[in-house]
């Protein structure tokens, strides 16, 4: 072996000690600055949402992504509508809507289903999103269902584990004074991309049914209560899935910050969704279970999403519950 060879080995070994050094920092940063980290999975190594040991945080601050906004390979996605982007983005950000990523609407179908995997892939390198990049998926507003159904899109696609929500979003870093655009990117540099799919990310009727029956996996409803109890939601049968718990979107943020995860795990524990089963969360279209799909993951639960959701169960003839008899 020469000096040389000798040398190389150490400077690598060097290199990957001081970067495990600066990614505990980062953590203990984002922890300091108020904002939640990931929690490790716990015993859900077979669960299909779970997180590699060396994947990226589920949260980032707006203080780091300031810091990394230049960074090789690093792609920011700011989630919104055409007009809200044009009015105003972070810096450098690409435009995201969730029409992108789902099939249209069409009469009699289901909405928010999500694209071939070819146009996922497309989608991916129109924006630069490769293989071994960080994505830092940024909500427009205090509304996070729509990032996290772009985050849970990064995950079917197989590279959740390098993507990361800003908590806080766009509004908490325009109140810091941080650099805005009106600007529109020049076009991604083409960087390679595999999809490697996690169909098993997303529960079938089959499943959810068999869960109603079996009480093999919890099932949680993201919807807002009335909806959950029966008033209103726009279908034919409303209600709910037999055998839901009722976790609200509303309940696990606070102007555009997710609560703590001590706070999300109450929440559960509430509702007595405990981790000794996975866990089912679905809504009206596949959109705000997106969001309680994140916070099951960031707090360590085996976690689907029901992507035909109530629209779906509403529609069949499956069992539902009711409003209470008037």
């Amino acid at each position: 072996m020469t000096l040389n060879t000798v040398a190389a080995m150490m400077f690598s070994r060097r290199t990957i000690a001081l970067a495990l050094t600066a990614g505990a920092v980062a953590l203990s940063a984002c922890r300091s600055a108020g904002t939640s980290t990931a929690a490790k999975p716990v015993g859900v190594s077979a669960a299909p949402n779970a997180r590699a040991a060396n994947a990226a945080p589920m949260l980032v601050t707006t203080e780091w992504a300031a810091q990394h906004a230049n960074d090789r390979g690093l792609v920011l996605l700011h989630v919104s509508t055409k007009a809200q982007y044009d009015s105003g983005h972070v810096a450098g950000s690409r435009f995201v809507s969730l029409e992108e990523i789902a099939i249209p609407m069409q009469p009699g179908a289901l909405s928010l289903q999500m694209v071939s995997v070819e146009q996922l892939t497309a989608w991916a390198a129109r924006n630069g999103i490769g293989d071994s990049g960080r994505v830092i998926v940024i909500p427009h507003d205090a509304n996070l269902q729509s990032a996290t159904r772009v985050f849970f899109t990064l995950a079917y696609l197989g590279i959740g584990d390098n993507a990361s929500l800003m908590d806080g979003g766009y509004q908490a870093w325009k109140r810091e004074a941080r650099a805005v655009s009106t600007t529109t990117p020049s076009a991604a540099a083409a960087v390679p991309f595999t999809p490697r799919v996690r169909l098993e990310l997303i529960a079938q009727v089959g499943q959810v049914e068999t869960a109603t029956q079996d009480q093999s996996r919890h099932i949680i409803d993201a919807r807002l209560t009335r909806f959950f109890n029966g008033d209103g939601g726009g279908y034919p049968r409303p209600g709910h899935i037999p055998s839901a718990v009722n976790i609200p979107i509303s309940s696990v943020s606070l102007n555009g910050y997710l609560r703590s995860p001590a706070e999300l795990q109450a929440l559960f524990e509430a509702q007595k969704v405990d981790s000794s089963k996975p866990v089912i969360t679905y809504c009206h279209i596949g959109q705000q279970a997106t969001l309680l799909w994140f916070v099951a993951t960031l707090i360590g639960r085996d976690a689907r999403m029901y992507d035909g959701s109530f629209q779906e169960w509403s529609g069949s003839t499956r069992p539902i519950v009711g409003p209470p008899a008037k």
